[in-house]
């Protein structure tokens, strides 16, 4: 059977599900479309990316690159030393020669014991001259030859003056003519300044002051010698009076006669302040440019 009559559709009063209109949530004032939230989504994930790749990935590179630094440093010391050691012969001889130049300069210096040796060198001089002079007044005077007798700073009138004036009173005789070491005064050592400044603490100056009475020919041989026994030694600041008669005897006495003299001088004595045997440490390497950025390593 059909029906028919005041049936109506539903469809009529109704809009469809597509015709409603589409709301979409919203953020900071932001309506988040699809497209916004995958912008959002992206740029979001290009954070994480570039975090995870400061936190795990830079620090694991910054390392790998210090090490490959460390590593070219090592190898380049190992082919430096590799080198060295072919030229191990060579390098020797070259140390053996540059110590012997060393040894050879230090040895124009003086030692520890220069003063010890210099007061006795001093005091043997002034004892020879002593025992010369005092041969010489005791010789006959037809066998003293003129020359031997200007060496000593007297004449043969003057030898015979001497006899006759002195001859009775030896003891004041040998007074008129004796050298004497007066003063040997030396100072503690100081550090050589007066040099380049390559010698900055190499050195040490030791002065020593000097008196002594003796005629002129003498002091003036002791001086010579003085130069000879040290290369570098210094003579200076050197003082001469003639000296006063010895007790009992008068000026008037001595005149046209050879004087002895004060004499005063400072010696200065340059000694190593080092070991001159053992090698100097080496220089400092300089410092290894950056490799790469990072510092080589200690």
């Amino acid at each position: 059977m059909t029906s028919s009559g005041d049936f109506f559709s539903l469809d009529t009063d109704r809009t469809t599900v597509s015709e409603r209109p589409v709301t979409y949530p919203t953020a900071f004032g932001i309506t988040l479309t699809p497209r916004v939230q995958m912008i959002a989504f992206l740029l979001l994930g290009l954070a994480a990316a570039y975090g995870l790749y400061n936190v795990l990935v830079k620090p694991v590179q910054l390392e790998k690159e210090k090490l490959e630094a460390q590593v070219s440093q090592k190898q380049a010391q190992v082919d430096q030393q590799k080198a060295d050691l072919k030229n191990l012969p060579e390098l020797q001889a070259n140390l053996q020669q540059a110590m012997a130049q060393r040894m050879g300069i230090y040895g124009l210096l003086g030692k520890s014991q220069s003063l010890d040796t210099l007061l006795l060198d001093i005091n043997q001089q002034i004892q020879s001259s002593n025992s010369a002079i005092a041969t010489a007044l005791r010789a006959n005077s037809q066998s003293l030859k003129p020359d031997q007798l200007a060496a000593l700073g007297l004449s043969p009138a003057q030898v015979d003056r001497i006899r006759s004036q002195f001859g009775r009173t030896p003891g004041l005789q040998k007074l008129l003519y004796t050298s004497e070491l007066t003063s040997f005064s030396p100072k503690d050592p100081v550090p050589y300044t007066e040099g380049p400044p390559e010698l900055a603490n190499k050195l040490k100056r030791q002065t020593v002051e000097v008196s002594m009475r003796a005629l002129f020919p003498q002091t003036l041989t002791i001086l010579r010698n003085l130069e000879r026994l040290e290369p570098l030694l210094i003579v200076r600041d050197v003082k001469q009076e003639i000296a006063p008669p010895p007790a009992g005897v008068q000026e008037q006495q001595l005149q046209g006669i050879t004087r002895l003299l004060n004499t005063s001088f400072t010696l200065d004595v340059l000694v190593p302040a080092i070991d001159p045997g053992k090698p100097p440490a080496p220089p400092a390497p300089k410092p290894a440019a950056k490799v790469g950025g990072v510092p080589p390593a200690q």
